[in-house]
């Protein structure tokens, strides 16, 4: 996720999926979006990011887009991996009570903010996750359905309509296995590689593999959720979109043209 490993002039560089720029941006986009259709509900926010460069750095470009978009960042609190207790960071959510709770981290330490604060009773207006290690995680909804409800999260995800999908889903799933993002992404990932070595044709120089990897768009493929992205990071990948964990399920909330639920926010108080 980190953007640095393609914006360094690194020829011969690809990445399928996008940064965590790219997915901040649309992010923010569609959270201000669902506030403003909510009558701007939200205004305070507390990140809570791991302190790797992904967290690091997910977390300093959310600190300087987020007062851009109308929002005070009360607090962000950074933890290391892996970090066993979030007693102590519930506890400072409740003393600064923000509207959302913005977490940035990886699955063990994702599923155990949001447990802890079920426990506790934190609940703010949202929890509104960017690349959260757990929101978009189907073993998350199953194991813990109770504190992954109407959790949201800008993330990659699959489109709900596309019958491609849906069947490699099945297959996945049929076999005791969770769909997650990293099996539909490294699927295309494979097939995208195949066509363009396909195209490029095996004795052509590295120069016109080089040329055809930038020119050539993610193919149709199974797990597409929309468009293909072309950014100047050389990023060929599907268009992210904001899933939602609700009633023990995942839903697309946005893009609308892939959405299979609406928003529900803020969340219902117990």
């Amino acid at each position: 996720m980190v953007d640095a490993i393609v914006t360094r002039g690194l020829k011969n560089t690809f990445r399928f999926g996008p940064g965590f720029g790219v997915i901040a941006k649309t992010a923010l986009d569609n959270l201000v979006t669902i506030n403003d259709q909510a009558g701007k509900a939200a205004k305070t926010v507390m990140i809570v990011h791991e302190d790797s460069a992904f967290g690091a750095g997910l977390a300093k470009l959310l600190n300087a887009q987020l007062p851009e978009r109308g929002f005070q960042v009360l607090e962000t609190i950074a933890h290391p991996t892996p970090t066993r207790d979030f007693n102590n960071v519930v506890l400072k959510i409740r003393a600064q009570n923000p509207d959302l709770v913005i977490p940035a981290n990886y699955y063990n330490e994702y599923v155990l903010l949001a447990r802890t604060m079920q426990q506790q009773r934190v609940r703010p207006k949202a929890i509104y996750s960017v690349l959260g290690g757990a929101a978009s995680s189907y073993k998350f909804v199953k194991e813990f359905p109770e504190a992954a409800q109407y959790i949201m999260d800008c993330n990659h995800w699959f489109d709900p309509k596309n019958p491609k999908a849906l069947a490699l889903k099945k297959k996945i799933e049929d076999k005791g296995e969770f769909y997650t993002y990293e099996v539909y992404m490294n699927y295309s990932c494979v097939l995208l590689l195949a066509d363009a070595l396909e195209r490029a044709g095996e004795r052509r120089p590295r120069q016109d593999h080089r040329a055809r990897w930038k020119a050539r768009p993610s193919p149709a493929t199974s797990c597409r959720t929309g468009r293909p992205n072309s950014s100047t990071d050389r990023t060929r990948a599907p268009r992210r979109s904001t899933p939602r964990c609700i009633s023990n399920d995942i839903q697309v909330i946005f893009p609308a043209a892939f959405a299979s639920a609406k928003p529900v926010f803020p969340m219902p108080r117990a």
